[in-house]
């Protein structure tokens, strides 16, 4: 293999690894969550009002999104009565006074709280448009009486609306879905490690071979874990998502020529390369294992034995890629 090729592959997983999902959370300064295990039901506005057009619990319980009739005025209040956000003709505008706009992480440098709710607002726009996603902490202030095996509905939350001057409220209730467990997800992904290891024990060229039929595979998982978490709505799917979309595929491409190059050694070592892409994105999609909801498009169990198949492909590709290393050295030296 030349060192032209080792570069050109190396590079190809350097940028599937840059590629990877890391999906801001709107407005709120941190990543999204991949799982959780908790849901939101919202119970719609009372009284009833045609101002709010859409509101949507995003992520379980960590954002709220809503969308607003252009000509309404509808305002938020924060934690402690204080003006938080306010929807108008002219966009949505955050206070940059408001505690709650600090203590619920809006992603603000120039954000001045000051503890009185009744201290004067300083009103910035955030957008121009109608809609807007934050992160509501009142929609999963229940989250400590989650406890138990079954799924339960914890209470009701609330958050008020002063919507053209009238009093409203924007009602729901907090569901908490315990997690299911985590061993069958480790025996699978240490089968499908142990598989490539047990044809490794066979030969060194039965070794190779499933090698690299696990990072065909192992491409693939990748492939739909990525687009199916893509595709997930944070409310809807933005221009980002599918500029994501498009390179992960122009990127799987990639990995598939070089998986089927001609030379051996070149599938190798994008096989040995493409291990270290799996664990990292089996390492950062963990929390689906562990938690009840995927926050994917894709169905939760499907999710999590894509991720728990990508650790153990990985894991055995790196193995088997390894060994081959090290046994070519030796003969080398021999």
């Amino acid at each position: 293999m030349s060192s032209a090729e080792r570069i050109c592959c190396g590079g190809l997983v350097v940028v599937a690894t840059l590629a990877l999902p890391n999906v801001a959370f709107a407005h709120a300064g941190k990543s999204a969550p991949v799982a959780t295990n908790f849901h939101t039901q919202l119970g719609g506005v009372h009284p009833p009002t045609g101002a709010i057009e859409a509101a949507k619990a995003v992520d379980g319980d960590r954002g709220l999104w809503l969308r607003v009739a252009p000509t309404a005025v509808v305002l938020i209040p924060g934690a402690v009565g204080e003006p938080l956000l306010r929807f108008d003709p002219r966009g949505v505008f955050v206070n940059l006074r408001s505690v709650t706009a600090q203590s619920d992480r809006i992603d603000r440098f120039d954000l001045r709280p000051d503890p009185s709710p009744r201290a004067a607002p300083n009103w910035h726009r955030v957008t121009s448009g109608h809609a807007y996603l934050w992160h509501e902490h009142r929609l999963h202030a229940l989250e400590p009486l989650a406890r138990g095996d079954r799924v339960t509905v914890l209470g009701r939350w609330s958050v008020p609306l002063v919507i053209d001057g009238r009093r409203h409220v924007l009602v729901g209730s907090l569901v908490y879905r315990p997690p299911g467990p985590l061993w069958p997800w480790v025996v699978l992904a240490g089968a499908l490690a142990a598989a490539q290891l047990g044809a490794l024990a066979v030969s060194a060229d039965a070794g190779r071979r499933a090698a690299v039929a696990s990072a065909l595979a192992a491409t693939l998982l990748i492939w739909v874990v990525r687009i199916g978490r893509e595709l997930y709505g944070r409310p809807d799917v933005g221009w980002a998502a599918e500029l994501d979309i498009a390179f992960t595929s122009l990127v799987g491409v990639a990995l598939l020529t070089g998986l089927l190059h001609r030379d051996e050694d070149v599938r190798l070592f994008t096989a040995f390369l493409l291990g270290f892409g799996c664990l990292y994105e089996a390492w950062s999609m963990l929390p689906v294992l562990t938690h009840a909801v995927a926050l994917t498009v894709l169905p939760t169990r499907i999710a999590q034995a894509a991720v728990a198949a990508t650790a153990g492909l990985g894991a055995g590709m790196l193995v088997v890629t390894v060994r081959r290393h090290l046994d070519a050295r030796t003969q080398a030296a021999a």
